[in-house]
């Protein structure tokens, strides 16, 4: 039985501005050594969302002001980021991105004087472990960025954009936490940090999901999932202990400093993070029964498709340059799929999902929409 409930518009999205990377990190879903991008045989060539396309979305999600967090490949790299980021805060939206920091210091001027709210920088540690995991070079053109990002602010009096860091933890990076933010990184400018443990499903994970995916929703496309496929035993030689000792510590060091930490899964603890990384999801101290970004938000894929769960693109409701947003939002696929999730919670890739951490923090909040 479908979900026939007409559900308001999205305060939340997603868009995937571009396809394009100038880095190949090594555990990037995307352009790393297992990415859908990097894979040869699936002859993938990256795409760049149209500007005329942007603008149609903005005008057609201005009556609800959504937020818009960029995405990519590396956000930065679109030729029209400029009339985007005016477009969007014309409509009064408040906007965010990640990146890789890399071009932040050609853009920073920009970015102050358009009023853009959030930069989340991804580093993952000391110079020589960022630069291995990232690309050579890579950790200088980031704090390059940051450094240049800042003294914009001051020089124009701004307090916006908000700086952060996110710390992607891996088995080559978790050892080099406490040494990165409390001895290397310069936290004059930063505003808060996120730690967050490497997104992975077990291949066990990834056929079920296409499976149900065939099944309910009549789709095919295996080609995103799996580069999201790492075994536990990848993670076997990561002391926990050590890795808790460390986030904690930069935690505890930077709330006496009045900067906020952000911990993806909530609960670093040895044996949370123990489970975690054992694909041992039901002894977790983070549980989670269910999600509501179906209902809050999505993504829109440099190609133009809304999808329902970030970076999990093989799931998509339809195209836009097909059909309308609001078509495709309140469309049969959408609610085939939302009455799929009412029934069943969760699938089985979703543990896998740093946001279904971030929506849990909003659960309640949502609680009513999704029963």
């Amino acid at each position: 039985m479908t979900e026939n409930k007409k559900v308001k518009l999205p305060k939340n999205l997603a868009i995937q501005l571009t396809e394009t990377c100038n880095l190949r990190c090594k555990m990037c879903y995307f352009w790393g050594e297992k990415g859908c991008y990097s894979n040869p045989e699936s002859n993938k060539k990256p795409l760049i969302l149209e500007f005329d396309l942007i603008k149609q979305v903005v005008h057609d999600l201005a009556p609800a002001k959504p937020s818009y967090s960029f995405f990519g490949g590396e956000p930065l790299m679109h030729p029209h980021l400029e009339e985007i980021i005016r477009e969007m805060k014309d409509a009064g939206s408040f906007l965010d991105t990640p990146t890789n920091g890399t071009l932040l210091k050609k853009h920073a001027a920009m970015l102050v004087q358009t009023g853009f709210d959030s930069i989340r920088v991804s580093i993952d540690g000391p110079r020589e472990v960022n630069d291995s995991q990232r690309g050579n070079g890579s950790y200088s053109k980031a704090i390059e960025g940051i450094e240049a990002l800042q003294q914009e602010k001051q020089d124009s009096g701004k307090q916006s954009p908000l700086i952060s860091i996110i710390y992607t933890v891996t088995p080559e990076n978790y050892r080099y936490i406490e040494q990165f933010f409390l001895k290397d990184l310069d936290l004059s400018a930063i505003n808060w940090i996120t730690i967050q443990m490497e997104n992975f499903i077990t291949k066990k994970m990834g056929i079920a999901y296409a499976e149900m995916l065939r099944s309910e929703l009549g789709i095919t496309s295996e080609e995103y999932w799996r580069g999201f496929v790492r075994s536990p035993e990848y993670f076997n030689k990561m002391d926990t202990k050590e890795l808790a000792r460390q986030a904690n510590k930069v935690n505890k060091q930077l709330k006496k400093l009045g900067k906020f930490t952000l911990f993806l899964p909530p609960t670093f603890s040895p044996e949370n993070l123990k489970a975690y990384l054992g694909a041992n999801w039901d002894e977790m101290t983070d549980k989670y029964r269910s999600c509501p970004v179906p209902w809050v938000g999505l993504d829109i894929t440099a190609s133009g498709d809304l999808a329902p769960c970030h970076i999990f693109y093989d799931l998509v409701m339809g195209n836009l340059h097909e059909h309308s947003f609001e078509e495709i939002w309140n469309g049969e696929k959408y609610r085939i799929f939302r009455s799929y999730m009412n029934q069943h919670k969760l699938m089985s890739i979703c543990p896998g999902c740093c946001i279904l951490y971030l929506a849990g923090k909003r659960m309640k909040k949502h609680k009513k929409i999704i029963e």
